[in-house]
């Protein structure tokens, strides 16, 4: 069973992450304590690092407008290894320009919020939290296990930003993932809006272009091979972010609204349309 909610980019979940790696060897020397004096290569990290304190908000909110992801490196007065993190967002911002950086100090007060709001209270330190365009937290890695490549995956394609938003708003989503050159692209598209209909609002239809580059990292999450993919595929994902029915094959609508209502049972999803799902 595959899972996105606020928190989550399907199989990979921030505070499972975290607590799977609270116990990590620690016993590494110090680089340097973000209260010590900062060394030159940190200097040399300030033009693309926003540092941030009570101004955090504006920052994120700034970001936010701009249309810009944000790599959120978390520090405490004792972290160890800051230096690293930080040049690990650097890289990842270099692999996806349209990002910034900010670090942000778990034990500064005015940042209790945000601590509280991203579960961070008893996350191992330092860690890069990924925050999408629209400000949404779609993941994190502690330093660990982070790499420019997998902290700049973190970030959402267009399209699952858009399921992301309706997740949050508590609606299913019917997700078409088609080519232009395909011949059943209406008919598949016109049964996904059909079936949105019949969900009473409660829904929402995407299409997404297979051949779109900025969607390849979404195909890849769903092991979606546009190379062999010969059809149109339809994806349900429901108000609780599973993917609750995916099927390559021609549905009918009254399928898709069963398999979005059917709860989905842990380890497995609910199939749909005369050949059933999960193809």
């Amino acid at each position: 069973m595959k899972t996105i909610r606020k928190y989550h980019i399907f199989c990979f979940l921030l505070t499972n992450v975290l607590t799977l790696n609270a116990c990590s060897d620690k016993s590494s020397k110090p680089e340097t304590s973000i209260s010590q004096s900062i060394p030159q290569v940190q200097k040399n990290l300030q033009q693309d690092v926003n540092q941030v304190n009570s101004e955090l908000a504006g920052e994120l909110e700034k970001a936010k407008k701009e249309g810009k992801a944000v790599f959120v490196v978390v520090t405490e007065n004792e972290s160890v290894n800051t230096n690293k993190a930080l040049e690990i967002a650097k890289e990842a911002k270099n692999i996806n320009n349209n990002s910034i950086i900010v670090q942000m100090n778990r034990d500064d007060a005015s940042n209790s919020k945000f601590v509280t709001q991203w579960r961070l209270t008893g996350a191992p330190l330092p860690l890069i939290l990924v925050l999408s365009s629209k400000g949404v937290p779609s993941g994190g890695y502690i330093l660990e296990q982070a790499t420019a490549e997998n902290i700049a995956a973190l970030i959402p394609s267009p399209k699952l930003e858009t399921v992301y938003d309706a997740i949050e708003d508590k609606k299913h989503t019917i997700l078409v993932f088609t080519k232009k050159t395909f011949s059943d692209k209406s008919q598949v598209e016109n049964i996904a809006r059909e079936a949105v209909s019949l969900l009473n609002d409660q829904a929402v239809f995407v299409e997404v272009d297979m051949d779109d580059p900025k969607e390849s990292s979404f195909l890849n999450q769903l092991r979606i091979d546009k190379n062999s993919a010969k059809n149109s595929i339809t994806m349900v994902i429901n108000k609780q972010g599973q993917v609750a029915g995916k099927s390559s094959t021609l549905t009918d609508a009254s399928s898709l609204v069963a398999t979005a209502n059917t709860p989905v049972a842990s380890g497995c999803a609910s199939g749909c349309g005369p050949a059933g799902c999960g193809n």
